[in-house]
């Protein structure tokens, strides 16, 4: 046991483009200074990544006799020692083709934090620790952001890079990804169900809207065959 301290449809081809208010945005770019909506600390001390928001990890699994947890947790207080419970995802924006690294995190319901070990961004990315030249946390301090850069010694297309903001000069990702929970779900909100959303916020509803015109719109641009005149 490893001690951790913690400080399909039919798509027929088209031959019209989306309108011009349907935009490609990168996500990732645009930070969320919201300070009700749920961010993971990034710690540069931590050993592991964990949280106590169970209905933020995708793909859940509880801890078992045959497969029991591999480590254990020692908060700095006094007799809050734990077991995690399980694991999970953590989905955290990111500056790549996804919008986001899944980061494995453990679930204990004793903490009251959500803390990201760094190293283990640079494992989400699934690139060797081998093979990062640099990292580095650069805090904007005027902008009250930060950033996260992990340079890749053969391809910079496989950087690591995480925006954030800062909060008491510590450094904080951008709101996470939480699953798309079923509307009949009783931990589902509008934050945490796409369905909720839609029905709730018209203009998150538009939004879905316009992603999914372009979304048919770049699958049948691929889908369409080349022709080469003989």
């Amino acid at each position: 046991m490893i001690m951790s301290s913690i400080n399909v449809v039919d798509i027929h081809r088209l031959s019209w483009s989306p309108a011009a208010d349907v935009q490609v945005e990168t996500v990732a770019d645009q930070l969320d200074d919201d300070l009700d909506v749920i961010r993971a600390q990034v710690d540069t001390g931590a050993h592991v990544s964990c949280t106590d928001q169970l209905h933020m990890l995708h793909d859940y699994r509880d801890f078992t006799q045959s497969l029991p947890s591999p480590v254990k947790l020692m908060p700095a207080t006094v007799g809050s020692d734990a077991v995690p419970k399980g694991f999970g995802y953590l989905h955290v924006p990111a500056k790549n083709t996804k919008g986001f690294l899944a980061v494995q995190t453990f679930y204990t319901p004793y903490l009251r934090t959500t803390v990201i070990d760094k190293r283990d961004l640079v494992k989400a990315s699934n690139a060797w620790v081998t093979d990062i030249e640099s990292d580095s946390i650069t805090k904007h301090k005027d902008a009250g952001t930060f950033t996260y850069h992990a340079k890749h010694r053969m391809n910079s297309s496989k950087d690591v890079i995480i925006l954030g903001i800062l909060i008491d000069d510590k450094c904080y990702t951008g709101a996470l990804i939480p699953p798309d929970l079923d509307p009949s779900d009783p931990k589902a909100t509008p934050a945490t169900s796409s369905a909720l959303a839609i029905e709730s916020d018209p203009e998150f509803a538009e939004q879905c809207r316009k992603a999914t015109i372009l979304a048919i719109h770049g699958t049948t641009k691929q889908s369409r065959p080349n022709c080469v005149r003989k």
